[in-house]
Parts: structure tokens; C-alpha cells; sequence
């Protein structure tokens, strides 16, 4: 049922979690990021 075929591993959340550690995020505040592969769309 994985879009990828495949479970995540914690390597995968890297780019979301250094975006969110930069300046790029200043503006994002109170927001849900969900990690679910698309599952939830």
C-alpha cells in the first residue's frame, strides 16, 4: 500500500529537518508537516 514500495528510514526526513533549522522557515509557524509519503492525500 507504500507509494514507494518501502518503509521510511529516519535519512529520509533529513531535507524537512534541516529546512526547518534555517532561515528559509522564518515564516512557518503552528503548521502540521506530515512525513506519510503522500499516504494521507
Amino acid at each position: 500500500m507504500l507509494p514507494r514500495k518501502r518503509v521510511g528510514k529516519p535519512e529520509d526526513l533529513d531535507s524537512a529537518l534541516l529546512m526547518l533549522a534555517s532561515d528559509r522557515s522564518d515564516f512557518i509557524n503552528g503548521a502540521v508537516l506530515s512525513a506519510d509519503d503522500g499516504f494521507s492525500l
